[in-house]
C-alpha cells in the first residue's frame, strides 16, 4: 500500500458507514431476541460491519483490485517478523488476565482456579475466524492512514474508541452489564488497541497477526467459561482491574518504544551509542 492509496481513504466515511450499517441491526436486535447461531445473537452482527464498511469503501476507492488486495491480507502470515513477536501476540492478553486475577486475589477477592477445557477451547477457536470481520476494517482499512496523520499512540487510542464504540450498544441491549462495567471495559478495549498497534508496527504489519492477537482477547471466557451463556463475561473478569493492568502495559510500551511510532526500542538505540 502506498501513501497515495492511504490518501484516498476517508476515515470519517468509514466510521459513518460502520455505524450506519450497524444502527438498524441494533434497533431490530433490541426488539427481537434472535440467535443466529449458538452463542451469537442478531444484535451482535455489527461486529462484522467493520469488514463490510471496509470492503464497500475499498471497492469505491480502488475497485476489484483493492478488494483482492485487502482480502489477501487475511493470509499474510509470512509477513510476521521477527517471529519472536509471536510470543507477544499469544501472551499479551493471557498475561493481562493472570495479572488481573493475581491483583484481585491480593485484594482479597475470591477467585476460583481457572478451568481449562479442550472442548471450550475448540468452541472458542471459531472466534479466530470471526475476528477477521473486525480486523479487515480496523487493521486492513483504518490503521495505516491513521498513522500517516497521527502518532501511533494517538492512532491506537482513536481506533480503540471506534472499537469500543460499536460494542457498547450490544452490551446495553444484552442487559447483562452495568454502565460502570461498560465504561471500564471500554477503557480496557482502548488500551488494548494501543497494544495492537505496537505489535502491528513491530511484526511486519500483518493483518493475520492482528486476528491472532484479537482471538486471545477473550482469555477470561476460555479459562472461566459460563456454561450455556458465552455472551456474558464471567464474574472472574473485573474490567476495572483489567483496564488498570492494560494501561500499565501501554505506559511501559510507550516509555520504551516511544509514542510517535511505538517501534523505536530505546534500549537498543542507547546501546548502539557505545562501542
Amino acid at each position: 500500500m502506498t501513501t497515495e492509496v492511504f490518501g484516498k481513504r476517508s476515515l470519517a466515511r468509514f466510521v459513518l458507514l460502520l455505524f450506519g450499517l450497524s444502527l438498524p441491526i441494533w434497533i431490530v436486535g433490541a426488539e427481537y431476541d434472535v440467535e443466529l447461531f449458538s452463542g451469537f445473537k442478531l444484535f451482535q452482527l455489527p461486529l462484522a460491519m467493520p469488514a463490510v464498511a471496509a470492503l464497500i469503501l475499498t471497492f469505491r476507492e480502488q475497485g476489484r483490485d483493492g478488494i483482492a488486495a485487502l482480502l489477501g491480507r487475511c493470509l499474510d502470515f509470512p509477513k510476521i517478523g521477527p517471529k519472536i513477536w509471536l510470543l507477544a501476540i499469544f501472551l499479551i492478553y493471557p498475561s493481562i488476565g493472570l495479572l488481573a486475577v493475581a491483583m484481585q486475589r491480593m485484594l482479597g477477592i475470591p477467585i476460583p482456579s481457572p478451568h481449562f477445557s479442550v472442548i471450550v477451547l475448540l468452541g472458542y477457536s471459531t472466534v479466530f475466524f470471526l475476528t477477521f470481520g473486525e480486523e479487515l476494517g480496523l487493521t486492513g482499512y483504518a490503521i495505516d492512514p491513521l498513522q500517516e496523520r497521527y502518532s501511533s499512540l494517538m492512532s491506537g487510542i482513536l481506533l480503540g474508541l471506534i472499537w469500543a464504540g460499536y460494542h457498547i450498544p450490544g452490551f446495553i441491549i444484552s442487559g447483562y452489564y452495568t454502565y460502570e462495567w461498560i465504561v471500564w471495559h471500554a477503557l480496557y478495549t482502548v488500551a488494548g488497541r494501543v497494544l495492537f498497534v505496537w505489535v502491528y508496527n513491530n511484526s511486519g504489519r500483518s493483518l493475520f497477526s492482528m486476528a491472532l492477537l484479537h482471538s486471545t482477547f477473550g482469555v477470561f471466557w476460555i479459562l472461566w467459561p459460563q456454561t450455556g451463556n458465552l455472551q456474558k463475561a464471567p464474574p472472574e473478569y473485573d474490567p476495572r482491574i483489567a483496564a488498570v493492568v492494560a494501561v500499565l502495559y501501554v505506559a511501559i510500551v510507550t516509555s520504551l518504544w516511544g509514542y510517535e511510532t511505538l517501534a523505536r526500542f530505546r534500549l537498543v538505540r542507547a546501546a548502539s551509542r557505545f562501542p
